[in-house]
């Protein structure tokens, strides 16, 4: 399978918060599938966008809105046949005695290669976030051929110093979250439905655990 290693993500092995695990190439058949619903849904779509206002514009570049809204459908479809959003979160980040998930957010992730969709799990131990997708590193973690992967970060509360708020001074309505840790890293993560939901059940987690 052909594969545009330019665009692939890099992961800073100095960075001790990013983890990969292996995932599947994505299929040609979904993809066209979603292209061909995709395109039946243009009119309709370019009408959505003109009423989300800016909270796409960030991204532009990025998938358009028909590819976001199809993504979260089929994500969600697989989050439901998995048992729900707890289930997914345990399954993909492990167990800790006495954690709880207290909600999950779809965003994007900024990288030094352009934005990963995916989604954001806070519960009351630790942050978390997963691609939807899988993307292609370029190379293993062994430094051998290029692989797929899903992109996670995982943050311990305990580790985090602050998540603050951050917006485009020339477009207002582009908001960020930036998450800080202790040893000097940090986390963007952008385009939330539920901004303020998730800023501040953020900031709550960290609260707690000054």
């Amino acid at each position: 399978m052909a594969t545009n290693t330019s665009t692939a993500i890099t992961i800073p092995s100095t960075n001790p918060y990013l983890d990969t695990t292996p995932a599947p190439p994505p299929s040609s058949s979904s993809s066209d599938a979603v292209n061909n619903l995709g395109r039946r849904f243009d009119s309709a779509a370019k009408k959505a966008e003109t009423f989300a206002g800016n909270l796409y514009n960030h991204i532009r570049t990025g998938p358009g809105l028909v590819d976001i809204a199809m993504t979260r459908l089929d994500q969600a479809a697989r989050v439901i046949a998995d048992g729900g959003c707890k289930n997914v979160f345990r399954k993909e980040f492990g167990d800790i005695n006495g954690e709880k998930l207290k909600d999950a957010f779809a965003c994007y992730l900024s990288t030094t290669t352009g934005p990963v969709l995916g989604t954001l799990y806070i519960s009351n131990k630790r942050v978390g976030f997963r691609s939807d997708n899988p993307v292609w590193t370029g190379y293993s973690q062994q430094g051998g051929p290029g692989q797929w992967v899903y992109y996670k970060v995982v943050l311990m509360a305990d580790q985090i110093m602050a998540a603050n708020s951050s917006s485009n001074p020339v477009r207002p309505g582009e908001k960020y979250i930036v998450v800080l840790t202790k040893d000097g890293h940090e986390f963007w993560f952008m385009a939330f439905i539920f901004y303020d939901k998730a800023f501040k059940n953020l900031n709550k987690l960290i609260q707690h655990w000054e």
